[in-house]
């Protein structure tokens, strides 16, 4: 990336993702009002994994400030992670499937793929070679995929809300993704800069 696309991204880039993350706090706060204490509990769930992501993934160059955000970041994921399995248990129950069709349960378990993907991106940033690097993308690319066609599928079934919550939480996990290419962009693939370096001094 040119040093005029990035001046051009860090201008942009703050305001959209703010302001997808502001547009999902209002339909968080639509939700509440109509959706089971299930969907509820879950909504809140990914809500704390996305703010927390939000901030180790921005962080990824810094170390942490104290033991104390390190063990609170490590709380809230693992209660976070903890109603967002207890929700997906609850979305492939069969009493839930022959109410609300399998789409629930699909959905559910594609975002816990993909945030497992991005704890790799949050404690081995950098560390991947080339290879890596692609087959990760790979999944990603297949995961968000699968994503949109349940949107589609909740858009042609007229449950518009669901369609647009699902992609809002898209676009917000969006911006997740690029905090992670911009990190990455900065530095070389595993093993490369040593290989750099090896050609330098043989040169």
């Amino acid at each position: 990336m040119t040093a005029a696309a990035v001046q051009k991204q860090a201008a942009w880039f703050p305001w959209f993702k703010w302001t997808v993350y502001s547009l999902l706090a209002v339909n968080i706060l639509l939700f509440l009002l109509t959706e089971t204490v299930t969907e509820g509990l879950d909504s809140l769930a990914w809500v704390v994994l996305l703010l927390l992501f939000e901030w180790e993934t921005s962080q990824l160059d810094k170390p942490y400030v104290s033991k104390w955000e390190r063990w609170g970041i490590h709380g809230g994921r693992i209660a976070a992670y903890a109603l967002v399995l207890w929700s997906a248990f609850g979305y492939s129950s069969a009493t839930h499937i022959a109410e609300h069709g399998a789409v629930d349960m699909w959905n559910a378990w594609t975002w816990i793929l993909i945030v497992l993907v991005l704890e790799y991106d949050v404690y081995a940033p950098g560390r991947y070679g080339r290879w890596e690097w692609y087959l990760r993308n790979a999944i990603k690319v297949v995961l968000y995929a699968a994503l949109f066609v349940y949107a589609l599928l909740w858009g042609l079934d007229g449950s518009w809300l669901d369609f647009y919550d699902a992609l809002l939480w898209i676009l917000c996990f969006f911006a997740i993704e690029m905090n992670v290419a911009n990190y990455e962009e900065q530095i070389p693939y595993a093993g490369e800069d040593d290989a750099v370096a090896e050609g330098a001094v043989e040169g």
